[in-house]
């Protein structure tokens, strides 16, 4: 009898899809190891310094004074009643003031609070429905200098407007007054212009 030979059953491919998984395995195993590896170097970055807490404000120079021609409905200085300020600062700045605002005086706070626009315009950026009435009072003493200076009313509502005013006329020099020292407002409307 003859023997009938089969052919033997043709081989897979079985191998390439061994191999492709072997190598999917092994990637998969180093972008784990990666990925451990990196997780302790994002830990061991010290953490950020928190931020400065001061409960003074931080206030910014103030912008280049405007030229005086801007000022609306600034108001004429007023001379105001007499108070006494205990220790003053020296000077002729103590005690009771009794001296008269000189027209020189008068001009030099309506220059002032022309200046004082420019801390309105750059708050106005930020809010651009920002309006009121700011007044100052200025003691000035007998050569001039600012004995003292405060907020006497303000409805504008930022303060960071105020505090800048507040500043420029703080570090203002003035003519002297008539008679002595002399304690004065400045009243000073702020709107935006149309």
């Amino acid at each position: 009898m003859a023997e009938s030979t089969t052919p033997p059953p043709p081989k897979s491919g079985s191998g390439g899809f061994i191999a492709a998984i072997v190598l999917m395995l092994l990637l998969g195993g180093g972008l784990v190891l990666w990925k451990m590896g990196s997780k302790d170097k994002v830990a061991a970055l010290p953490a950020p310094p928190p931020p400065p807490t001061t409960s003074e404000p931080v206030l910014e120079a103030p912008p280049p004074p405007p030229p005086p021609e801007k000022v609306e409905d600034a108001g004429t200085p007023q001379k105001t009643a007499v108070k006494k300020i205990v220790g003053g600062g020296g000077g002729g700045c103590g005690g009771e003031c009794t001296g008269t605002a000189s027209p020189a005086l008068h001009s030099a706070l309506r220059s002032k609070a022309g200046q004082a626009r420019g801390c309105y315009e750059r708050a106005l950026r930020q809010n651009a429905m920002l309006s009121g009435k700011i007044v100052v009072s200025v003691r000035v003493g007998p050569q001039g200098q600012v004995c003292s200076s405060g907020i006497t009313s303000n409805s504008v509502g930022d303060p960071g407007v105020a505090s800048c005013v507040l500043g420029m006329f703080r570090s203002g020099t003035f003519p002297p007054p008539q008679g002595g020292c002399v304690d004065t407002q400045v009243p000073m409307n702020f709107v935006p212009k149309s």
